[in-house]
């Protein structure tokens, strides 16, 4: 009776643990390869080389800090890991109004890449199954509320970069910066470079927003596939180069965006004033 009982606990704690190891964890992410990782151009380009590396800004684990004046796409995925172009630099800002828009452009620098001919532009044309404006960079449908980021635009692309309520976009805006994000535009840069070249393990390039700069609590990621893939198809399997919540860069410093409301409340106190200045000037 006591081998029955002994072999019947063994059986639910290894129930337990089986169960436990299929529950999903919030944030957990399998690495895609390969990995592009966004850093801080000034502090740590490459932001998950260790030592050296970024520090973690969301919950000790996730996000890393960058600045509103640019970024660092680092290919951080396995050893025969290459990134062809286009790459894909994409950006999504919190609570956008009707005059919202993005820097209008970008200088691409080779970091340690070893590239030539690098240029990048806002918008460019559609690649790896994703649509946007080619002029604007702007994705179709915009501001969103929910949904996951990669498939909002038409790519492949890690699915643990996804926005609306509860969900990582916003918890990290929330509980890093204090900001309550109702929705989100979101725009598309394009890097190229000559097609015989690629982004290695290991290497990064620099990237700096001209004609203005990132809000406070606009997202970065990026999207890119490995040489030899057709870039009018999305990119799939272990050719696809993707950024997980993870390894995302979080504009922390520069210029808060104000929710629409706001801007109303604002420009009603405005005309406001402006009566009540009107009414005294006629009793005068």
């Amino acid at each position: 009776m006591k081998n029955l009982l002994r072999s019947l606990l063994v059986l639910l704690v290894l129930a337990s643990l089986a169960a436990l190891g299929a529950a999903p964890l919030i944030a957990q992410t399998t690495l895609d390869d390969p990995q592009l990782d966004i850093g801080n151009p000034s502090t740590c380009p490459a932001p998950t080389v260790t030592p050296g590396g970024c520090p973690f800004i969301f919950g000790g684990t996730e996000v890393f800090a960058v600045p509103s004046t640019g970024v660092t796409i680092y290919n951080n995925g396995a050893s025969s890991s290459a990134t062809a172009e286009p790459i894909l630099l994409i950006v999504g800002i919190p609570n956008p109004t009707a005059s919202t828009t993005p820097p209008a452009g970008i200088n691409v620098g080779a970091g340690t890449s070893g590239l030539t001919g690098l240029s990048g532009q806002l918008g460019g044309p559609s690649a790896w199954g994703g649509s946007w404006n080619a002029l604007t960079g702007a994705v179709a449908g915009g501001p969103f509320t929910s949904g996951k980021v990669y498939s909002i635009i038409g790519l492949n692309g890690s699915s643990s970069e996804q926005i609306g309520t509860a969900q990582n976009w916003n918890n990290a805006d929330q509980a890093v910066l204090g900001l309550t994000v109702k929705n989100w535009d979101l725009f598309v840069y394009s890097i190229t470079f000559p097609s015989k070249e690629s982004l290695n393990k290991g290497a990064y390039i620099t990237i700096s927003f001209t004609g203005g700069t990132l809000p406070v609590g606009t997202f970065v990621i990026a999207s890119g596939c490995a040489p030899g893939n057709d870039v009018t198809m999305q990119c799939k399997g272990n050719a696809l180069g993707t950024t997980p919540f993870t390894t995302s860069g979080l504009v922390t410093t520069g210029q808060t965006p104000e929710p629409a409301s706001m801007l109303l409340v604002g420009s009603g106190l405005v005309a406001f004033g402006g009566m009540l200045r009107r009414r005294k000037a006629a009793r005068a």
